[in-house]
C-alpha cells in the first residue's frame, strides 16, 4: 500500500525561510503571539544555561484536550490562522529545528497535561504524554520548555529583552495600552525575564515628541494611536522611521510603507498602532496580504495614517518647503487624460480604488436603489460604488458597475428572483480624484511617490530634468504616474504589464 510521507524538516525550514528575522527572534515573537492570543496578562521567560534550556510560561486560557493534540500537528497547522496575531503554534514548531526536545504543559480548569516532543528525523516528530511538572501555577496557562542542542541566543537575557522591545513596543507603552490596546488586552500585559519586569526605556536625545489619534470615516471614528519623536542625533538604523503595529506587534518600520519623505528621516522615530489590521497579516507577521481585498483595506487605513502624520511632520518642520502647489503647471487636458486612463483601468485593477478621492461628475450611469414603495426588482449583492444624486443624499449608490470590496456595503442587482424592492435611478459616476504635484528632492532615487490621493513627481530626478530639456515632460509625468501606481497592485499582478497598458491607453487617447 502506497504511503504519502511529508518531509517535516523541509516544511519547517520553508516556514523558517519566510521570516526576515533570525530563527531565534522568530521563535520568541511567535511564542509571545500565541500567549497573547490565549488571553495571557503575564508572560515569563526563564533561562537555564546549565540545562541549555529556555522556558516561557503564561497565564492564558491554556488548551483543552483537542487543542493540545492539534498543537502537535505540524503539517495541519502550518497555515491555520489564530484568533488574534498567532498562527496555531508556529513558534514552537520552529523551535523543533534547533531543539533536542520540547516539553509543553497546559492547564485549563481540571485538565492538566504535559508532553515531550522532538524532531526525530526528516519524517517523524514523535510526542508522548509525560507527568506534568507543575510549572503552570495559575488557574490556567501554558508552559513551553525548549532544550537546545548547543549554545543559542535564546539563553541571552539581553537578546530576549531587545527582541521583545523591537517587536512588542506598543504593549509596553502605557499610552497605547490605556488608549486603544486596552480593548484588545483588557487585563494588560507584562513581560518578565528571570522574574525581572521589562520596562520601556526612554528615547535618548529626545528633542520633540507628540502623540496623535488616527481617525477614519465621515464620523472621524478613532481607529489607531501613534507617536512621533524627533531626536537631536541620528538614530540607530532599526529605530528610524515610523513603524506600523497591530495588536501590539510591530509589522514593519521605515518611510517606504507610509510613502512620506521628511527632511531628516534618520532623526525621526515613531509607531502607529491599528488593531483592525491584524485580519490582513501574513503568516510570518512581517507584512500585510497582497490580495485585492486586503490591499483595499490596507490602503484605506494607510491613507488615514498619512493624513495625520503629514500634519505632525509639518509641525515638526519636516515637510519640504520646496513642495509645489498641487496641479501647478499641469495642463488641465493632460491631467484629464491621465484621469480618464485611470478610470478605464480601474475595473481590471480595483485594488487601486481606495488610493483616490472622487470627482463629483463624470459618465452618466443607471442603477437600482432601495425603495420600500416600489415593486420587487432584484436581490442583494455585496459591494457598492459611488455615483452622484443617489437615494439618501450621501453620495453612495447601489448597483452601478459594482467592484466588489470597493466600499463596504450592499447593492441591489436585477435578477429573476425578485426579492428586494427598488427602483431605477440615473446619476453620474464619480471619477477617481487623482491629484498631481511636484517636489524637488535630489536625495531620492524614485521618479515619484503617492501621498494621500496625490502623486508627487520628483523634479530632482535626473530623468525629469532631461525631459524638460528634450521637451518630453508630459511623457515623463505620465510614465511617473504609472510607475508610482504600479507598486500598489495586488500580489501576482505584473507592474510591467500595468505600466505598458497605462501608456498604451494614454497613447491611444492622444491619437484620437
Amino acid at each position: 500500500m502506497a504511503e504519502t510521507r511529508i518531509n517535516l524538516r523541509h516544511l519547517l525550514e520553508d516556514i523558517r525561510d519566510s521570516y526576515s528575522s533570525p530563527i531565534e527572534e522568530a521563535i520568541i515573537t511567535e511564542l509571545i503571539a500565541n500567549s497573547l492570543d490565549s488571553g495571557a496578562s503575564e508572560i515569563r521567560f526563564f533561562t537555564n544555561k546549565e540545562d541549555v534550556a529556555l522556558c516561557i510560561i503564561d497565564n492564558g486560557s491554556g488548551m483543552n484536550n483537542d487543542e493540545f493534540v492539534r498543537y502537535h500537528d505540524i503539517a495541519a497547522s502550518a497555515k491555520t490562522r489564530g484568533q488574534g496575531i498567532g498562527f496555531a503554534g508556529v513558534g514552537i514548531k520552529l523551535a523543533l529545528l534547533c531543539a533536542e526536545s520540547i516539553i509543553t504543559e497546559t492547564k485549563r480548569d481540571s485538565l492538566v497535561k504535559a508532553t515531550q516532543w522532538k524532531l526525530e528525523n526528516n519524517y517523524h516528530a514523535p510526542w508522548n504524554y509525560i507527568k506534568p511538572q507543575g510549572l503552570v501555577t495559575t488557574n490556567s496557562g501554558t508552559s513551553v520548555s525548549i532544550f537546545f542542542r548547543g549554545d543559542t541566543n535564546l539563553l541571552n537575557q539581553d537578546f530576549i529583552k531587545d527582541t521583545i522591545l523591537r517587536h512588542y513596543y506598543p504593549i509596553l507603552n502605557k499610552e497605547f495600552m490605556s488608549d486603544i490596546l486596552k480593548y484588545v488586552y483588557k487585563n494588560g500585559v507584562s513581560f518578565f525575564i528571570n522574574n525581572q519586569k521589562i520596562e520601556l526605556p526612554p528615547i535618548q536625545g529626545n528633542q520633540q515628541s507628540t502623540t496623535f489619534i488616527v481617525q477614519m470615516g465621515k464620523k472621524d471614528k478613532p481607529i489607531g494611536i501613534g507617536f512621533l519623536s524627533k531626536c537631536k542625533d541620528m538614530l540607530r538604523e532599526e529605530e528610524r522611521g515610523v513603524a506600523i503595529s497591530t495588536y501590539g506587534k510591530i509589522i514593519k518600520r521605515g518611510w517606504d510603507w507610509i510613502q512620506i519623505s521628511p527632511l531628516n528621516p534618520m532623526q525621526l522615530t515613531g509607531i502607529v498602532e491599528v488593531p483592525q489590521l491584524s485580519k490582513i497579516l501574513t503568516t510570518n507577521k512581517a507584512d500585510f496580504l497582497k490580495d485585492q481585498t486586503s490591499l483595499q483595506i490596507f490602503y484605506r487605513y494607510r491613507k488615514a495614517i498619512q493624513e495625520v502624520l503629514i500634519k505632525v511632520l509639518k509641525d515638526f518642520g519636516e515637510i519640504s518647503t520646496e513642495r509645489e502647489k498641487i496641479d501647478k503647471d499641469i495642463d488641465p487636458l493632460v491631467k484629464k487624460e491621465i484621469e480618464k486612463v485611470l478610470h478605464d483601468m480601474l475595473p481590471d485593477f480595483p485594488e487601486l480604488n481606495p488610493l483616490f478621492g472622487r470627482r463629483q461628475r463624470a459618465d452618466p450611469v443607471k442603477g437600482i436603489i432601495p425603495d420600500p414603495y416600489a415593486d420587487k426588482i432584484g436581490e442583494m449583492s455585496k459591494g457598492v460604488d459611488i455615483m452622484t444624486g443617489t437615494f439618501g443624499g450621501d453620495g453612495i449608490g447601489e448597483g452601478i458597475d459594482v467592484i466588489e470590496g470597493d466600499i463596504e456595503g450592499e447593492h441591489i442587482d436585477p435578477s429573476k428572483e425578485k426579492i428586494e424592492k427598488g427602483r431605477e435611478h440615473e446619476g453620474r459616476r464619480k471619477r477617481p480624484g487623482l491629484m498631481i504635484g511636484f517636489e524637488d528632492n535630489k536625495e531620492k532615487e524614485e521618479l515619484g511617490w503617492l501621498i494621500d490621493n496625490t502623486v508627487w513627481i520628483n523634479k530632482g530626478h535626473p530623468a525629469y530634468r532631461k525631459s524638460i530639456n528634450s521637451g518630453s515632460e508630459i511623457y515623463h509625468i505620465v510614465l511617473s504616474v504609472a510607475w508610482v501606481l504600479s507598486s500598489y497592485l495586488e500580489g501576482g499582478k505584473s507592474p510591467q504589464v500595468f505600466i505598458n497598458r497605462f501608456l498604451s491607453y494614454w497613447g491611444n487617447r492622444n491619437e484620437k
